[in-house]
């Protein structure tokens, strides 16, 4: 009967095993299946790594952009402060003058009198070079305004002179206008001022 028994208990024994050792299999099944349902195909890992360089070339796209306007922004400032500079003189030395005279790349004033001993005032284009020049008591001071050397460059000086009457019927310079082209990273702007002389002139 302990035979039987014995027999019967170790078949009934090795059934539970094998019955559990079948669920161990088959609960390590599926959480192998559940395991490769949550992990990356390779198919999804390329779709991330085009949309990542897309948004990446987008960054770029903007940051380049901005970096572009900053500098256009800065030239045009550049530009605009040097070009103030020059024409603000120019016209306040044609408006105050007791005469002027030009050609197309020069332009002569004749200050008043006024204790200084500044005698003639010339501005003058000549070889990529806008000089600044006074007479003195007889002596000539030259300078250079803008230069090929500066960081904004003059390309152009146009001068014209509009001729009219005084008051009292002679020729006198009725007005001076200039066009200015000023270079700046390989980009050219054009600004251009007039003056008229109040006083009256002398030719």
């Amino acid at each position: 009967m302990r035979g039987i028994q014995s027999e019967e208990y170790w078949t009934g024994h090795a059934k539970e095993i094998h019955r559990l050792a079948h669920a161990g299999f088959i609960y390590g099944a599926d959480a192998m299946k559940r395991k490769k349902k949550s992990a990356f195909t390779i198919a999804e890992l390329l779709l991330s790594l085009a949309l990542l360089g897309v948004m990446l070339a987008a960054v770029a796209v903007a940051v380049h952009a901005s970096i572009h306007s900053h500098g256009e922004n800065q030239s045009l400032a550049s530009v605009t402060q040097t070009a103030r500079w020059i024409l603000n003189r120019m016209t306040h030395e044609i408006r105050t003058a007791a005469a002027v005279d030009s050609t197309e790349t020069q332009i002569s004033i004749i200050p008043p009198d006024d204790g200084s001993g500044v005698q003639q005032i010339q501005y003058e284009f000549s070889d990529s070079t806008l000089y600044y020049r006074q007479t003195i008591n007889g002596s000539v001071e030259e300078s250079i305004l803008l230069g090929s050397a500066d960081d904004v460059t003059v390309s152009t000086f146009h001068v014209i002179r509009e001729v009219g009457l005084d008051w009292q019927g002679l020729p006198c310079t009725k007005s001076i206008t200039v066009r200015l082209g000023l270079v700046i990273d390989n980009q050219t702007f054009w600004v251009t001022a007039s003056a008229s002389p109040r006083r009256n002139q002398e030719y």
